[in-house]
């Protein structure tokens, strides 16, 4: 076991190391939108992580993360343009999806900014209220402008847990991922628990009424 970990706290430090950081953080950001089962937001964190320990800068880390995301994410939203009746069947497969479509297309219109700001801290909601927003003609320069607001905001937030942790535990990397990973995980859990709580406090009183 000690030796697996220090081979994992070898891989890691090399990935920090490598010049080729930012690009696979690049891809993976964009990548992320489209297909979300690539983990961008590890990523971030360990470029964080890298800008802590003076491999990297923090700064540019968080705007290559941005710039690949928005790529990723416009891209996203011109496939749900140009789907058609096609998008409306994939979103029937699951009831869910639908769920979600329905909300998400009659909410953009109203206040398209904030859902597109925090659709993101949802888990699958931020690659359907995307495709949404292409297929029901919402403004792309709207889309733009909230989509690179709601990414200053994650990746920066993300990009500072890892640069904490490194910062943290500047002698062991793998303590640092652990416990970025673990301190994101917690406030992610905090966020939709919250959020869970609201809806229901929401719907109760809805049906109480």
């Amino acid at each position: 076991m000690t030796d697996i970990l220090e081979l994992a706290r070898h891989l890691l430090g090399v990935a920090m190391a490598s010049h080729w950081l930012l690009l696979i953080l690049f891809l993976a950001a964009a990548i992320d939108a489209v297909f979300p089962i690539v983990p961008s937001e590890g990523m971030v964190v360990t470029a964080g992580m890298a800008a802590a320990a003076g491999h990297q800068n923090l700064l540019l880390v968080i705007v290559v993360a941005m710039v690949g995301s928005v790529i990723g994410e416009s891209a996203c939203y011109f496939l749900g343009r140009g789907s058609g009746p096609r998008l409306h069947r994939w979103m029937k497969r699951q009831e869910r999806r639908q769920q979600l479509y329905d909300k998400v297309s009659g909410a953009l219109h109203s206040r398209g900014g904030l859902i597109l700001m925090t659709v993101r801290y949802i888990p699958g909601a931020r690659m359907v209220a995307t495709l949404t927003a292409g297929a029901t003609r919402y403004s792309f320069k709207k889309f733009v402008v909230f989509t690179f607001a709601g990414v200053t905001i994650a990746y920066t937030y993300v990009a500072l847990l890892g640069y904490l942790g490194g910062d943290a535990f500047e002698h062991d990397s793998l303590k640092a991922l652990a416990f970025s990973l673990g301190l994101a995980f917690v406030i992610g859990l905090v966020i939709e628990t919250s959020r869970r709580v609201s809806n229901r406090r929401r719907a109760a009183k809805l049906a109480a009424s």
